[in-house]
């Protein structure tokens, strides 16, 4: 038997409930657009949870040790807004501007508002990075400090478990028994399309079973059910969900149907919710009462709770103040040791591997894994264990589960942390959608990416990255490495980890080269002259990563014939275009090498030696004679484009531009 949270009085409750559920549909009339259907079934849903369990503080939003709140269903935006209007976390004017440019109220929730923990709206990723705050507060409270002990809830419909990334995290929460990991789900059986019946077959409840979830049926607009319901989650060993039966547009004249989910509401239909609900008729009118109320039920709640922290952080040790001040000011620094590495006769991932280990040893925030290849990546911390609820480990084995590693990482920066995650390059296609929020949330989350090329030969076609380097740089916001040797990658983690920014490692299976040209290289430009020429004639040659290589035997090869070359190395085209300067002020003819789509060089020059099609099995060396890739081939095309009326081209070429 569980207590009510506060004393009953579940008539101002619904009083509230009512003025959330009509002053979000006045919103989205207002706004000309919006989603009122949720608005009106989950209003209980949203209500219970804040005003009786919900642990946060209306004068301190950023309390490091508040409950996350994640709004999964980010078209239920208007009813959050609502919420946080009758909580003076809004203001009029505000709310009124629904949908408007540059207001704090976008259609769906974003990081720049106030109380929002993070952008959501793609359906699935809100829910999946939730898995990411829950893992992140057992490990910074087992780890780091004791002071930061919280809770993480989401609110998430049919959509948000729709979509595969959903149950790719939800099972790995259900595997490290995140139990402070609480889903209230919105199950109202409709989708935009159709009824869910339509698409849908599974026993949620089973399934939840399944990936060792406590499982919890409510009626959703029950105060006192779903009340009970979270407090026995949070007795629970076990991460929750909390099945809530709503009906979609409760009180419309549409309720019930998939067609009150994506529209406004009539004016007829406003009124007559308004009238059912017994809240004045009137755009943007709410009750005195009921507003009171609401502030009232979480401030008595939450006063004692919130000084009680405070009294414990001011009575705690002082490695535990300063551990808190850190995820207070979000104002993580880091300083490149000196590394004392082995890189002789190693590959680049051997060596990101090792710089991690390193790294790691000093720098509690950086935690991280792979998508089932860590012994490829060489992303494994050797001297530490597997990451479990109850454990010190900082090894993620975060499963075949690639986009949701993405969005994991994306809820782990998002709580202080600093998380890397690994996998092929070609692979990256399947995280997409979360890197793409952790560049629109400006995260500093790092991916590391290896086998980046046609050169890893034998696993074929389907193994070989030719686009992926080019749709990564298509991003914006999201800062792609992709460094050539030692040199250049020790000075890219750098830069990576002081960034504070969303960054892609690209690096390659077998490359163990180190040159001399790229000591002191300037890599923290983007892209810098890695050879410079000899003579006032010349033409400059463009390159990055594994390809690099190459391009200084060309260069070499065409010395020997007579032709000067400069060469230019691309770590980070993002840095360069951030900063850009002329590396080529005397406009000599330009050339650029890579083992992918020619499109990342373009801004640059048409002149790229690339691939349009995709790769085959066969040798390293095989392949790159098949595709046109050895250094006399090169040579000959470029002493083709540069002396169009001789014939230059050797027997044997295969031009694949």
């Amino acid at each position: 038997m569980f207590l009510i949270s506060k004393k009953e009085n579940y008539e101002m409750d619904y009083k509230v409930i009512n003025n959330l559920r009509c002053l979000a549909i006045d919103m989205i009339n207002n706004a000309k657009s919006g989603h009122p259907g949720i608005c009106l079934g989950a209003a209980t849903i949203l209500y219970t949870l804040i005003s009786k369990h919900l642990e946060f503080n209306r004068k301190d939003l950023d309390w490091v040790n508040r409950d996350r709140f994640i709004m999964s269903a980010g078209h239920g935006a208007p009813l959050l807004y609502s919420v946080m209007y009758m909580l003076d976390l809004l203001t009029l004017d505000d709310i009124k501007d629904l949908r408007k440019l540059g207001s704090l109220t976008p259609g769906h929730p974003e990081i720049k508002t106030p109380f929002i923990e993070m952008s959501t709206g793609p359906l699935g990723q809100g829910v999946a990075s939730s898995v990411g705050f829950a893992l992140s507060e057992a490990y910074i409270r087992n780890n780091i400090t004791k002071l930061i002990n919280h809770y993480t809830y989401v609110l998430c419909g049919d959509g948000d478990l729709m979509e595969g990334v959903s149950y790719e995290a939800l099972s790995l929460a259900g595997k490290l028994n995140l139990n402070k990991l609480i889903i209230l789900y919105d199950s109202n059986n409709v989708t935009l399309d159709s009824e869910l019946d339509r698409t849908s077959i599974e026993n949620i409840n089973l399934r939840f079973k399944a990936i060792n979830f406590n499982v919890i049926n409510v009626d959703g607009d029950s105060v006192k059910e779903i009340d009970h319901a979270i407090n026995k989650a949070k007795s629970s060993d076990k991460p929750t969900i909390i099945v809530c039966k709503t009906i979609i547009g409760k009180y419309s004249f549409e309720e019930g149907k998939n067609t009150v989910h994506g529209k406004p509401l009539s004016e007829d239909d406003i009124s007559n919710i308004k009238e059912k609900l017994d809240v004045y008729d009137s755009p943007f009118n709410v009750s005195m009462d009921a507003s009171s109320y609401f502030k009232d039920t979480v401030d008595s709640r939450m006063n004692l709770i919130y000084k009680d922290w405070q009294r414990k952080y001011n009575n705690a040790k002082e490695k535990d103040i300063e551990a808190v001040k850190v995820f207070m000011e979000h104002n993580v620094t880091f300083d490149m040791p000196n590394l004392d590495l082995e890189y002789d006769g190693k590959s680049l991932r051997d060596i990101s591997g090792n710089i991690l280990n390193e790294v790691s040893k000093s720098f509690k925030l950086l935690i991280g894994g792979s998508a089932d290849l860590s012994s490829s990546c060489k992303t494994n911390i050797k001297n530490s264990l597997p990451f479990t609820k109850d454990g010190s480990g900082k090894n993620i084995y975060f499963g075949i589960r690639e986009h949701a590693m993405g969005a994991i990482m994306n809820g782990m920066a998002l709580s202080g942390l600093r998380p890397y995650g690994s996998t092929f390059l070609v692979f990256s296609d399947y995280l997409r959608p979360a890197i793409r929020m952790s560049a629109l949330m400006n995260l500093p989350v790092i991916y590391i990416f290896t086998h980046d090329s046609i050169t890893v030969g034998p696993d074929g076609a389907t193994h070989e990255p030719i686009e992926q380097l080019a749709s990564l740089e298509l991003i914006p916001n999201l800062y792609v490495y992709r460094p050539y040797d030692f040199n250049e990658l020790v000075t890219s983690y750098k830069l990576i980890l002081e960034s504070n920014k969303p960054s892609v490692l690209v690096l390659p299976r077998d490359n163990k080269e180190i040159s001399e040209l790229t000591k002191g290289g300037e890599v923290e430009r983007g892209a810098y002259i890695l050879k410079k020429e000899e003579t006032k004639d010349y033409i400059v040659l463009l390159s990055n990563g594994e390809e690099l290589g190459l391009t200084i035997k060309v260069s070499n090869d065409l010395k020997s014939l007579g032709i000067d070359s400069r060469i230019v190395s691309i770590p980070c085209r993002r840095i360069y275009n951030d900063n850009p300067y002329d590396f080529n002020p005397d406009k000599k003819e330009v050339f650029a090498i890579t083992y992918g789509v020619p499109d990342y060089y373009y801004q640059f020059t048409n002149n790229v030696f690339g691939l349009d099609h995709f790769g085959d099995s066969g040798s390293k060396e095989e392949l790159l004679e098949n595709f046109g890739f050895t250094s006399e081939q090169i040579t000959d095309k470029i002493l083709k484009i540069l002396n169009p009326e001789e014939d230059t081209e050797s027997d044997g070429d295969k031009d694949e531009e």
